[in-house]
Protein backbone atom coordinates (compact mmCIF):
# COMPACT_ATOMS: atom_id res chain seq x y z
CA UNK A 1 0.00 0.00 0.00
CA UNK A 2 1.40 3.40 -0.97
CA UNK A 3 1.78 6.37 1.38
CA UNK A 4 -1.11 8.03 -0.42
CA UNK A 5 -3.37 5.07 0.33
CA UNK A 6 -2.35 5.17 4.00
CA UNK A 7 -3.28 8.84 4.21
CA UNK A 8 -6.37 8.92 2.00
CA UNK A 9 -9.97 8.78 3.14
CA UNK A 10 -12.66 7.86 0.60
CA UNK A 11 -16.21 8.98 1.29
CA UNK A 12 -19.26 8.25 -0.85
CA UNK A 13 -21.92 10.89 -0.25
CA UNK A 14 -25.47 11.15 -1.55
CA UNK A 15 -25.68 14.14 -3.91
CA UNK A 16 -27.94 16.11 -1.58
CA UNK A 17 -27.35 19.49 0.10
CA UNK A 18 -27.85 18.05 3.59
CA UNK A 19 -24.61 16.07 3.19
CA UNK A 20 -22.41 19.13 2.54
CA UNK A 21 -21.77 19.34 6.28
CA UNK A 22 -20.24 15.85 6.20
CA UNK A 23 -17.85 16.97 3.43
CA UNK A 24 -16.88 20.09 5.40
CA UNK A 25 -16.33 18.17 8.65
CA UNK A 26 -14.20 15.53 6.93
CA UNK A 27 -12.15 18.30 5.30
CA UNK A 28 -11.55 19.85 8.73
CA UNK A 29 -10.38 16.59 10.27
CA UNK A 30 -8.01 15.67 7.46
CA UNK A 31 -6.76 19.27 7.24
CA UNK A 32 -5.78 19.15 10.92
CA UNK A 33 -3.95 15.88 10.32
CA UNK A 34 -2.11 17.47 7.38
CA UNK A 35 -0.95 20.39 9.53
CA UNK A 36 -2.98 23.10 7.82
CA UNK A 37 -3.78 26.28 9.71
CA UNK A 38 -7.34 27.14 10.74
CA UNK A 39 -7.50 29.72 7.94
CA UNK A 40 -6.21 27.17 5.40
CA UNK A 41 -8.86 24.69 6.51
CA UNK A 42 -11.62 27.30 6.30
CA UNK A 43 -10.59 28.17 2.73
CA UNK A 44 -10.51 24.52 1.76
CA UNK A 45 -13.90 23.83 3.37
CA UNK A 46 -15.45 26.57 1.24
CA UNK A 47 -13.78 25.20 -1.91
CA UNK A 48 -14.92 21.63 -1.16
CA UNK A 49 -18.49 22.76 -0.42
CA UNK A 50 -18.48 24.69 -3.69
CA UNK A 51 -17.27 21.64 -5.65
CA UNK A 52 -19.91 19.42 -4.02
CA UNK A 53 -22.61 22.02 -4.66
CA UNK A 54 -21.64 22.02 -8.34
CA UNK A 55 -22.17 18.25 -8.41
CA UNK A 56 -25.56 18.58 -6.73
CA UNK A 57 -26.74 21.39 -9.01
CA UNK A 58 -25.16 20.53 -12.37
CA UNK A 59 -23.80 16.99 -12.66
CA UNK A 60 -26.93 14.97 -13.28
CA UNK A 61 -29.84 14.95 -15.68
CA UNK A 62 -33.18 15.69 -14.07
CA UNK A 63 -34.27 12.08 -14.59
CA UNK A 64 -31.21 10.54 -12.88
CA UNK A 65 -32.35 8.28 -10.02
CA UNK A 66 -31.31 9.38 -6.51
CA UNK A 67 -29.08 6.29 -6.14
CA UNK A 68 -26.98 7.52 -9.09
CA UNK A 69 -26.56 11.04 -7.67
CA UNK A 70 -23.42 10.41 -5.65
CA UNK A 71 -20.32 12.37 -4.78
CA UNK A 72 -17.00 10.61 -4.31
CA UNK A 73 -14.79 12.58 -1.95
CA UNK A 74 -11.09 11.67 -1.55
CA UNK A 75 -9.11 13.51 1.11
CA UNK A 76 -5.36 12.93 1.31
CA UNK A 77 -3.19 14.37 4.05
CA UNK A 78 0.46 15.02 3.35
CA UNK A 79 3.16 16.76 5.27
CA UNK A 80 1.96 20.37 5.33
CA UNK A 81 -0.54 19.92 2.51
CA UNK A 82 -3.83 18.31 1.64
CA UNK A 83 -5.30 17.08 -1.63
CA UNK A 84 -9.06 16.86 -2.15
CA UNK A 85 -10.75 15.17 -5.09
CA UNK A 86 -14.47 15.65 -5.70
CA UNK A 87 -15.77 13.26 -8.34
CA UNK A 88 -19.13 12.39 -9.87
CA UNK A 89 -20.45 10.10 -12.58
CA UNK A 90 -22.71 12.75 -14.04
CA UNK A 91 -23.16 14.21 -17.50
CA UNK A 92 -19.75 15.93 -17.61
CA UNK A 93 -18.88 18.98 -19.66
CA UNK A 94 -16.09 20.45 -21.77
CA UNK A 95 -13.69 22.31 -19.41
CA UNK A 96 -12.13 24.18 -22.35
CA UNK A 97 -15.52 25.65 -23.23
CA UNK A 98 -15.93 26.80 -19.64
CA UNK A 99 -12.49 28.46 -19.75
CA UNK A 100 -13.31 30.19 -23.05
CA UNK A 101 -16.54 31.54 -21.55
CA UNK A 102 -14.66 32.79 -18.48
CA UNK A 103 -12.06 34.59 -20.61
CA UNK A 104 -14.88 36.26 -22.54
CA UNK A 105 -16.54 37.43 -19.32
CA UNK A 106 -19.43 34.99 -19.63
CA UNK A 107 -19.47 33.03 -16.40
CA UNK A 108 -22.67 31.16 -17.24
CA UNK A 109 -25.15 29.86 -14.69
CA UNK A 110 -23.84 30.51 -11.19
CA UNK A 111 -20.37 31.24 -12.49
CA UNK A 112 -18.42 31.84 -9.31
CA UNK A 113 -17.76 28.26 -8.16
CA UNK A 114 -14.66 27.35 -10.16
CA UNK A 115 -13.13 30.81 -9.73
CA UNK A 116 -13.66 30.60 -5.99
CA UNK A 117 -12.07 27.14 -5.85
CA UNK A 118 -9.12 28.42 -7.87
CA UNK A 119 -8.62 31.40 -5.53
CA UNK A 120 -8.93 29.44 -2.29
CA UNK A 121 -6.50 26.64 -3.17
CA UNK A 122 -2.84 26.48 -4.16
CA UNK A 123 -3.48 24.14 -7.06
CA UNK A 124 -6.72 23.39 -8.85
CA UNK A 125 -7.76 21.47 -11.95
CA UNK A 126 -10.87 19.95 -13.42
CA UNK A 127 -11.07 16.77 -15.49
CA UNK A 128 -14.27 16.21 -17.43
CA UNK A 129 -15.77 15.47 -20.81
CA UNK A 130 -19.36 15.32 -21.98
CA UNK A 131 -20.86 12.01 -20.88
CA UNK A 132 -17.97 11.01 -18.60
CA UNK A 133 -18.50 12.71 -15.24
CA UNK A 134 -16.22 15.23 -13.59
CA UNK A 135 -13.33 15.24 -11.14
CA UNK A 136 -12.08 18.39 -9.42
CA UNK A 137 -8.65 18.12 -7.78
CA UNK A 138 -7.57 20.76 -5.27
CA UNK A 139 -4.38 21.08 -3.24
CA UNK A 140 -3.97 23.35 -0.22
CA UNK A 141 -0.59 23.91 1.44
CA UNK A 142 -0.06 25.14 4.99
CA UNK A 143 0.70 28.87 5.14
CA UNK A 144 2.85 28.69 8.25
Amino acid sequence: MSARDDNTIHILLPGKPEFLLVARLATSGVGLRAGLTVDDIEDLKVAVAEACTNVINHAFDDDAPPADRRIVLRLTSGRGEMTVEVEDEGVGFDPEELERSRRNGLEGEGGLGFGLMRELTDSWRVESAPGSGTRVIMVKRATR
